[in-house]
């Protein structure tokens, strides 16, 4: 690109200086008390040395001035103030995450790194790592991407993701990625590996964010795994169960019909056939969306978006929107049209919280989603709840805010643009206590 600042960001970083004298400073710390024995026993030597006349006077004067500088700096560190010991364990912790973030990822695995594009950094995730077509999504608008020095392709945004997606072909083994945001293009480097296994049909659909998005959460959680499969590919036992219970709740409130959003997805048929088998066993009629009845959406982000963004237009008439656990995103859950979804687990506890702010330090901009939370607990061995509660996702209008589905202000304040918050200026708040299901 004319113009244009390249940067070259390698498999894996070297420290800078700055950090050098850190860990050598740190590792000195140790040694103070030896330092401090050797600076005194030097300068007893020396005077014993003078004393004789053992030596001239200039290698004893060497001699000494070296001990006492040796003795000042031991005294000068073990007086220098220490600083809180929570600085101190802060600074560990996030040069050991910014550590991680650049460690070279193992080859046919997706890639996750930052850049420093137009005076910010800028995340790069690349799914799946692997020989052939990958989905490259770069946190910054306007982006492109590609290989060689050729021309760069032009991304494009899809609905539930903050990131702008590029299809790229990448080769066997290794090669370089060139990115392009904001007038600068940096480069990174990819190993695909030499396997060619089947990639995921979702990486080509409309739920390959979601996809995306649950690689991400794995790759924050330390996990380097191949991505064999998306989340759109399967129903969980778990969801299904969500589902059902969703079902029983609305018939518990009066609801003779319910409207149904699905999609084309294996995810998505199932969970329609799941839905109309607990209305038929609840006495619920399904029908289409519409006749100002509840609407229960169990289709992917984009549809999911949607069918939202209809409810609050008012071109859709619905009781409330009841959600998919799978549909915990942003985009999805701002529009003003009474979402509830049921969850297992709630997301300002602080372990969710945990999860939205490292996707943000390696990730910027991107938004913590139910999917990618899902793949970081599983990364991280821990459970979730072993029973759904239902929650209600309210936004809070503040005149100037304009925030857009894609995280761009369109008016003069920016609040929570690029928060690491599941719904900035809103509340994702639970409405029942745990459901029953079966």
């Amino acid at each position: 690109m004319t113009g244009s600042a390249e940067t070259q960001v390698p498999a894996a970083i070297p420290p800078g200086g700055g950090h050098l004298a850190h860990v050598l400073a740190s590792q000195a710390g140790g040694t103070l008390p030896l330092l401090a024995l050797a600076a005194v026993a030097g300068l007893v030597a020396t005077a014993v040395l003078a004393r004789r006349k053992s030596l001239p006077r200039l290698p004893l004067f060497a001699c000494g001035a070296l001990c006492v500088l040796v003795f000042s700096f031991v005294v000068g560190a073990a007086l220098r103030p220490a600083g809180p010991a929570g600085n101190t364990a802060a600074h560990g912790t996030a040069h050991g995450a910014a550590a991680d973030a650049e460690q070279p990822a193992r080859p046919g695995t997706p890639v996750l790194r930052t850049l420093h594009l137009d005076g910010k950094q800028v995340g790069v995730l690349v799914v799946p790592g692997r020989p052939g077509r990958n989905l490259v999504g770069i946190g910054a608008a306007g982006a492109r991407a590609g290989t060689g020095a050729g021309a760069l392709r032009e991304g494009r945004r899809h609905p539930g993701s903050a990131q702008t997606w590029v299809t790229v072909d990448l080769p066997e083994g290794g090669s370089t990625l060139r990115v392009s945001a904001g007038g600068e293009t940096g480069s990174l480097s990819v190993d695909t590996g030499d396997e060619h296994p089947e990639v995921p049909a979702a990486l080509s659909s409309a739920d390959a964010p979601e996809c995306a998005a649950a690689a991400a959460g794995a790759l924050v959680a330390g996990a380097d795994r191949p991505l064999t499969a998306c989340p759109s590919d399967a129903l969980s036992a778990e969801d299904a169960a969500a589902l059902r219970a969703t079902v029983r709740f609305v018939a518990g409130r009066g609801a003779e019909s319910v409207g149904l959003v699905a999609d084309g997805s294996p995810r998505g048929r199932k969970a329609a056939a799941v839905v109309r088998a607990a209305a038929r066993q609840e006495g619920v009629a399904v029908g289409t969306p519409g006749k100002d009845r509840p609407l229960l959406v169990t289709a992917g982000w984009a549809g999911a978006t949607t069918a939202a963004e209809a409810v609050e237009s008012g071109e859709t008439r619905a009781q409330g929107v009841y959600l998919a656990p799978w549909l915990l995103t942003r985009p999805v859950l701002s529009p003003s049209a009474g979402q509830l979804i049921p969850l297992r687990f709630t997301p300002r506890t602080k372990e969710a919280m945990a999860y939205a702010e490292a996707l943000s330090a390696r990730l910027p901009g991107e938004y913590p989603t139910g999917s990618g939370y899902e793949a970081w607990q599983r990364a991280r061995g821990e459970s979730p709840a072993p029973r759904p509660r239902l929650f209600a996702a309210s936004t809070a209008y503040v005149p100037g805010t304009m925030i857009s589905a894609d995280g761009e202000g369109a008016g003069g304040h920016h609040h929570g643009a690029a928060v690491a918050d599941w719904l900035p200026s809103g509340m994702i708040s639970p409405v029942s206590g745990p459901m029953r299901e079966g």
